[in-house]
Order: C-alpha cells, then sequence, then structure tokens
C-alpha cells in the first residue's frame, strides 16, 4: 500500500479499537495516554529476559527435528480440555484410519481428550518390539516403549512432552501410522528427548515413549509423565494495520508497521491466577505456572523459560502494572515491543506474528502488557509458547503487526490471505 510522504502516520487506540491517525512528523509520543505511564525498564522490559543469547536452554539432548511446512487447517479452534530440545515436523500423509476411533487395541492407550495426562513406568511395562526410529536411525531406543493412538478432531497442532527423572530416560515419538499388532517404526515425522510436534491431520496419529539406551548403561527405564495435547488453529484472514510505531529512543524514526525482524525469546509473567506472594527467585512457583500455563492455552510443551528478572520491579516476573489485569491465557500468548508509554495498546489488544518464509503459519498474541525488548533492532519479544507453535527461536525473524481484527481468538492461527 502506497502512503503519502507529506505526513506521518502512528497507530493509536480509541474505545479500545485500533485506528490511523495523521500527526505531524515531530509529534511526541511519550506522554500517557496509551496505559499506565512507567519507567520503560520497569517490571521485566527486557533483552531475552530468561535467557542468553542463544536462546532456550537445550534440555537432555539427543533431539532430531525437521522442518515444518504450510500443510492447511480445516478448522478453528483448539481440543476440549481435559485431565486425564523439541521435534517439529508436518503431515500431510493421511492418517491410519478415516476419522479416527473405533475399538482401543489391546496393550494400547488410546486418547481423544485434551490435554492429556498419563504417569506410566517402563521398568514394570511395555513392549521391546521398536529399537530405532527412521526420524532419528542413530538413536537407539531398544528399552521399553508404550504406544498411545491419538485421535484428533480436526487438522491441527500435536505436540507431546515427557518428564522423568534422575536415571530414566524416555523420548517421544510421533508417527502417522502403526499396528500394534505388527509394530514398525517407519511412519514415525517427529521425535525428541523432551517433546515432539507435528502438524497432523484429523484422525488416529500414533505417539510412542520408549526408553533409550546408552552405550555404556544400556536402557534407562522407569517412571515417567507424558503430556499430550492438541490444538486446531483458527483458520481466516490475518490483516494487520498500516502505519508506524514510536518506539523509546527511537529519536523520532518511529518503525513502520507490520515490520519484520528479530523476535526475542521472553520469559514468564505473574498473571490474575497466581496471588501473591509474587516470586522473590527466577524459578519459585514456575511449576505451577507452566501447569496453569498449559491448562489456559491448551498447549502442551516442555516449558524452561523462567520469570521475568526484578529490572526494577518488586518480584519476579513482573510486567507492566498488577498482575490482577494479566489473563492467564493472554500470558502464554504475549508479545511486547519497546512501544512508548503513549503508543503502547491496551491491555489484550491483538497482534499476529508470522513467519517470513511461511505467512500462512502464525500466533494472535495478546499486546499491551509488557514493554521491551530494549535493544531497537529486534522487533518484539514473545514467550516460548509462541516461538514452540511457530518453530522458531530466540532472535528468529518474524512479521509483527497490530491486527485488523479485534476479536481473533488468541493462539494459533491458519492465515488465509
Amino acid at each position: 500500500m502506497k502512503r503519502t510522504t507529506s505526513i506521518r502516520i502512528f497507530l493509536v487506540v480509541a474505545t479500545g479499537m485500533l485506528h490511523v491517525a495523521a500527526c505531524s512528523p515531530d509529534s511526541s509520543a511519550t506522554s500517557s495516554g496509551g496505559g499506565p505511564t512507567s519507567s520503560p525498564g520497569a517490571g521485566g522490559d527486557n533483552d531475552g529476559s530468561g535467557g542468553s543469547d542463544g536462546g532456550a536452554s537445550s534440555g537432555k539432548g539427543g533431539e532430531a527435528s525437521s522442518s515444518l511446512s504450510s500443510s492447511s487447517s480445516s478448522s478453528a479452534g483448539g481440543g476440549a480440555a481435559s485431565t486425564s530440545t523439541s521435534s517439529q515436523a508436518s503431515v500431510s500423509a493421511s492418517s491410519s484410519s478415516t476419522g479416527g476411533g473405533g475399538p482401543c487395541p489391546d496393550g494400547v492407550t488410546c486418547v481423544d481428550t485434551f490435554p492429556f495426562t498419563d504417569n506410566r513406568d517402563t521398568s514394570t511395562e511395555g513392549t521391546t518390539a521398536i529399537d530405532a526410529y527412521p526420524c532419528s536411525p542413530n538413536t537407539n531406543e531398544s528399552g521399553p516403549e508404550i504406544a498411545y493412538r491419538v485421535t484428533v478432531p480436526s487438522d491441527g497442532f500435536l505436540s507431546a512432552a515427557v518428564y522423568d527423572g534422575d536415571g530414566v530416560d524416555l523420548d517421544v515419538h510421533i508417527l502417522t501410522d502403526f499396528d500394534p499388532a505388527q509394530p514398525s517404526p517407519a511412519a514415525c515425522v517427529a521425535r525428541g528427548d523432551l517433546q515432539a510436534s507435528a502438524d497432523v491431520a484429523q484422525g488416529d496419529v500414533w505417539i510412542i515413549a520408549d526408553t533409550w539406551a546408552s552405550v555404556a548403561d544400556g536402557p534407562q527405564p522407569g517412571a515417567f509423565r507424558i503430556d499430550i495435547g492438541f490444538i486446531g488453529p483458527s483458520v481466516g484472514p490475518c490483516a494487520m494495520e498500516v502505519g508506524e510505531m514510536p518506539r523509546v529512543g527511537d529519536g523520532g524514526d518511529t518503525l513502520a508497521m507490520p515490520a519484520t525482524g528479530p523476535v526475542v525469546l521472553e520469559a514468564h509473567l505473574v498473571t490474575q491466577s497466581e496471588p501473591a506472594p509474587y516470586p522473590t527467585t527466577a524459578t519459585e512457583e514456575l511449576a505451577a505456572h507452566y501447569a496453569l500455563s498449559q491448562a489456559e492455552t491448551g498447549l502442551v510443551m516442555f516449558r524452561e523459560q523462567v520469570w521475568a528478572p526484578l529490572e526494577g520491579g518488586s518480584f519476579y516476573g513482573a510486567g507492566i502494572g498488577d498482575p490482577a489485569e494479566f489473563p492467564a491465557v493472554d500470558e502464554g500468548w504475549y508479545v511486547n515491543m519497546y512501544w512508548t508509554a503513549a503508543a503502547r495498546p491496551p491491555r489484550g489488544a491483538r497482534m499476529i506474528l508470522r513467519l517470513p518464509d511461511d505467512p500462512s503459519r502464525a500466533v494472535v498474541v495478546a499486546a499491551g502488557y509488557e514493554t521491551g525488548p530494549g535493544n531497537l533492532t529486534h522487533v518484539g519479544g514473545t514467550p516460548e509458547e509462541t516461538h514452540f507453535y511457530l518453530g522458531t527461536g530466540h532472535l528468529s525473524e518474524m512479521t509483527i503487526g497490530i491486527a485488523e481484527d479485534q476479536a481473533l481468538p488468541l493462539g494459533p492461527r491458519r492465515c488465509t490471505d
């Protein structure tokens, strides 16, 4: 879209909706009006908080990954909530049965509600039919394995995470087809030491939790927990507002929006579901926060990032303002920029993060809760949940913009424009 050169435009907010307004090139955007005024450094404004420039910690190691593709999703919304590092791949093959479901095979755990949790022990159960998988042929998986048939209601994003203890090593594998009567790993499309994920077609998909074996000590069986999740991305246009974003310290050189550039891997923030006393260290109460985020977003992953550092706040994990104003689901999909106080969107305003090399893959994120990162060469920041779904990492290139449709649901989205 062509813009005139006689005026400069920037994004402003009125009564909760985004508009484009004209102003003179030298107008200031540092006054109050876009939210509470506070110093940009307070409340966890940071450049990659919770991780070094290398991004998230690598976990136990031994992971394999394959690239994501742009296979389309056919439904909106996530799976039904239920209680009962990484590898990512895109699945284009048909699932093992049309529609999925049917009688559960002997020796198999069947899953059709999400998120799903199971506690098992390969030192007392499981089979030993599979020793290696083509998605990581040099990884020794000769210990006992446990199979899960997962029936997904639509095309979407399937993920699984495993948690084990000292001396125990379970890996997770996603297969598009599997016959427990004649087990073969040939249809493995994704695997990981901590987690695995794939875009899958409606119907039956298989997840195998298998025991890794070391050269020195052999198989490492034992107790573990596995979480399995499924999200059907919303589907539709991903149109973004055109304008300019004033940023702290930009000297009047505002950022043209939508913008493409490095996006930081951000740390976690305290939400309204986590009352005081608030964390006094970077890791205090994190396990409960991870469980809350999984329940609220529906996204299963092996979360590793810590609370945002103090940086002027009175507790770890502080964003802008009172945590009572920060819904847990928004925290799971939040985004920040180094916007000025006047330009900062209202809490919960919808923005979109898209992949430049696959613009059909996107996440609708919640703005207005945090300011940062302070390095103006970075266009924004978002937590590990967004990065996990997009298959990105610390400082990966993304396109960011304010959604034209402020009613979009938060979370994964398949863009049709």
